[in-house]
């Protein structure tokens, strides 16, 4: 369910996670634009294959961007079919953090985005933590924004929007702040601005890994293909209420590197 605040509580909250997100990101401790070519180090990628039981899932940087993809083979269920799912995790944990990552088009799947305080497990069923992703055949085709508690393969929406992203045409950078239990999710296009914001609030999980993941699945005759670019994480300085501070100092500029051309 979503987090209904106040207008005036909300507009804290987006000063203060703002301010957050701007000294996390200028003192990143994860950042990888993959100008070396891999996911193997600097840092080390660790890859996730096993939530739905799916095979056959492709990681690739030779590009200089992360390309995943995965086909649909794996658990079915009724109305969706067999399942894919392929993600990658960075190994450092983070209590409150900062995360973001650019997807570059095209991008196919029933759901894609990042994670954050995720346990890494890769059995089947297991994975925990926490998502912001687009759902580009939600609202009727429409598209949304969800932020997602993941238990296993169920994922729990506890906060959406509708906004419709142009996949095709357009670069998107995907941001998650979490501060104790407040969520905060934004999307900003490439060279324009922000276009969705969702907060929420859940207790669930206190800490973990930083990443990304999608998932499709054959009934709806995609299968999971996304790339990103200049992946971003970092702890948000404790303790938080240290940041109100850092929102009287005004806007702190943080140089966005647009994606590398396709």
């Amino acid at each position: 369910m979503s987090c209904f605040m106040s207008s005036w509580v909300r507009s804290t909250l987006a000063l203060v996670v703002a301010a957050s997100f701007s000294v996390g990101a200028a003192n990143a401790q994860i950042f990888d634009d993959f100008s070396d070519l891999n996911d193997t180090a600097n840092p080390t990628w660790t890859h996730l294959n096993g939530l739905v039981g799916s095979s056959g899932q492709a990681w690739d940087a030779s590009t200089g961007q992360y390309h995943l993809t995965a086909p649909n083979n794996g658990f079915a269920l009724p109305n969706t079919g067999k399942l894919g799912f392929v993600g990658s995790y960075v190994g450092t944990s983070f209590t409150d953090v900062a995360i973001s990552a650019d997807f570059v088009q095209p991008a196919t799947a029933l759901a894609f985005g990042v994670m954050a305080r995720a346990d890494g497990n890769n059995a089947f069923n297991q994975l925990k933590g926490y998502g912001y992703v687009y759902e580009p055949l939600a609202a009727g085709g429409l598209g949304e924004v969800v932020l997602y508690k993941m238990v296993g393969a169920t994922l729990v929406d506890i906060g959406s929007q509708q906004v419709t992203l142009d996949l095709n045409t357009k670069d998107y950078t995907f941001s998650l702040q979490i501060i104790g239990t407040q969520l905060h999710g934004r999307v900003f296009e490439i060279g324009g601005g922000m276009v969705a914001e969702k907060f929420a609030a859940d207790a669930t999980y206190a800490s973990g890994f930083t990443g990304v993941f999608g998932y499709s699945g054959e009934a709806a005759v995609i299968t999971t293909n996304y790339t990103i670019d200049n992946f971003s994480a970092g702890a948000i300085p404790e303790p938080a209420t240290g940041l109100l501070a850092a929102c009287g100092l005004g806007a702190i500029a943080i140089r966005r590197r647009r994606s590398h051309a396709n």
